[in-house]
Formats: structure tokens, sequence, C-alpha cells
């Protein structure tokens, strides 16, 4: 499922230094404080956002009332995306977990920018191209391996996207509590209790801090059969 010694290259890093520059100064430098939302899912689209720093969670309703988180997006990516190009009402629900500083842009500012320059445009292309192969893949895993298979798939995913190297393995550098990984694989906490509680006894992770270590991260690829698919694409 993924390489680790493979670097994961984001939106903003494809850009020359002169289009990082036009990047920076043709929308609005905002702060955003943790616990703000950006976008609610059913909104008409309006802006698309840079991260600079900060988290951003992405998230939908499941029909049931209960929240499913879909992804968690860092410095040098993008979030408005995929709905602001074909004006459909927002999808997702767009939450500020740590306080952030982004660059907010208009609808039409972007599309002029990237028919201007095709350096932007085509950046972009394949920065949404990898956000719907991992989401598409997220959900294969899911489906495929069941509620088991979810958790191991998100922990590897979260050891792509914020995973340090640690002497005993991949540290994961954002505190995860098991009703936020509960969200991401749509289970309950109890649920996560167990399984992590299993991962633990066999010597699978542990905890460093709140912060989980992956120590046999092997184990979690083997059980999902993982293949020798790009790291991007195993991202959270």
């Amino acid at each position: 499922m993924d390489k680790k010694e493979q670097k994961i290259v984001r939106f903003f890093e494809q850009l020359s230094t002169e289009n990082k520059q036009l990047m920076l100064t043709s929308g609005t430098n905002i702060r955003v404080q943790s616990g703000s939302v950006l976008f609610s899912e059913g909104d008409p689209p309006q802006y698309i956002y840079l991260i600079l720093t900060g988290l951003i969670r992405l998230s939908k309703m499941t029909s049931d009332g209960k929240e499913f988180s879909v992804s968690l997006l860092q410095k040098d990516e993008l979030a408005g995306e995929a709905s602001l190009f074909n004006e459909l009402s927002v999808t997702v629900t767009a939450t500020v977990e740590e306080d952030a500083q982004l660059i907010r842009y208009e609808r039409t500012v972007i599309e002029e920018l990237f028919k201007m320059n095709g350096e932007l445009a085509v950046a972009f292309m394949k920065w949404s191209a990898i956000q719907n192969q991992s989401t598409q893949s997220k959900f294969r895993d899911l489906i495929l391996c069941g509620k088991k298979g979810g958790l191991y798939s998100t922990l590897i995913r979260f050891s792509n996207s914020y995973g340090v190297q640690h002497e005993k393995g991949i540290l994961i550098n954002v505190n995860l509590t098991n009703v936020e990984i509960a969200n991401y694989i749509g289970t309950t906490r109890e649920g996560v209790n167990r399984l992590m509680n299993e991962l633990k006894k066999k010597n699978i992770i542990f905890y460093e801090h709140n912060n989980i270590v992956i120590h046999d991260i092997q184990f979690l690829k083997n059980f999902l059969q993982c293949g020798d698919c790009p790291v991007e694409i195993c991202t959270i």
C-alpha cells in the first residue's frame, strides 16, 4: 500500500518558485482558529483554500446523523476544490482542527490563474487525481476488509501522512483519540478500543506521550495484502 521511503509531493510543492509566489499573492491571507468551520456540506461553493499552516479535517454526515471523517489536510494542500469548479453543492464539511493560516481564493480568481498558467493547471489536475484515487482506496479497504481492515488502513495512512521515524518504528505525529479514529472508519469508540488493545497486546503498536507508535507496520500491511501502489494514494 505504501513505500515509506517515497516522498509525498503536495500541490504547492510541485510549483516553481515563480508560481508559488503567484499563488501566495493572488488570494486573501486569513488566520482561522481551531474549531472554526470553513464550509459545510450542502453549502454553495464559494472559495478554495491553500493551507500554509494548521490542519483541516473533511467530514460527511451519514444518513443516520453520524459524522464520518474523510481526510485530514495539512500544509501545502488545498481544501474546497472539488465543488468549486462544478458549481454543485459542497459535499463535505471542513473543520479547522489546529489553528491555521490559509490563503482564500474566489472561484473566478483561481480559474483565471489556471487559464493563464499551464503549470498551475497541470499541478492541480495531478493533485486532484491523486486525491480521488486516495479516497477510492480508503473505501475499498473499508468495504473489502471490514472494520479491522479499515483501522489498519487508517493507521498506515496516518503513518504516511504524519509519520516520523522512531527508534522502535513510526510515530504518528498527531494526537488521535479512539473516538477520532472511529470517525475515520465509521465504527464505535468501543470497537476501536478493542481492536487497538489487540494490537497493543501483540506489540504491533504502543503509545508514547499520547501519540501512537507503529512498531510492526508490516503486520498491518500483510493483513490488508498491500500491493505496490504509490505512497501518494495511501494517505489520510
